[in-house]
């Protein structure tokens, strides 16, 4: 099952949220996630993040925000881990955007888990920009969502 939305919450605030369930142990699939050297072989619109996922660690993470040209933006964030469970960043980025995004992993009946990718674009430019960000943002997690899924699922199978 795989969920995808926004909200706008008023003119220079849009909630982004995504979810999937996967086949896999909650243990699994942040094994998955946080191998951020293997993005490039599975992973979709968050295609790299080079640094370590732990809490306090500063990253670099590139967006394809379209799939069909090869030019990338990347932004540098420190991050904030609950290891095991999720890793966020929130923080202003490019326009003065704020920005709130949580990738969460929770567990759910049957050994499997639930992925939640959601986010926040506030501030700056979102006035301007929010309501097409907000529904690249939806496409582009659900994509990701879909690439972990498969990603996380084809080694829980292997193992």
């Amino acid at each position: 099952m795989e969920t995808g939305k926004s909200e706008k919450v008023s003119l220079s605030h849009h909630k982004i949220h995504t979810d999937i369930t996967i086949d896999a142990a909650p243990e699994q699939v942040w094994a998955v996630l946080t191998d951020t050297q293997n993005y490039k072989d599975w992973a979709a619109f968050l295609v790299s993040i080079q640094g370590e996922i732990k809490d306090g660690a500063e990253i670099e993470v590139a967006f394809q925000m379209n799939p069909k040209k090869e030019k990338l933006t990347k932004i540098k964030h420190k991050i904030h881990v609950t290891e095991g469970v999720e890793f966020y960043w929130a923080e202003k980025g490019p326009g003065g955007i704020c920005d709130n995004h949580h990738f969460r992993v929770e567990p759910v009946d049957g050994g499997k888990t639930r992925f939640v990718q959601s986010d926040e674009i506030m501030k700056g430019i979102t006035w301007l920009i929010g309501g097409n960000l907000a529904k690249t943002y939806v496409e582009g997690y659900q994509a990701f969502n879909r690439g972990l899924k498969n990603e996380a699922e084809r080694r829980a199978k292997a193992a």
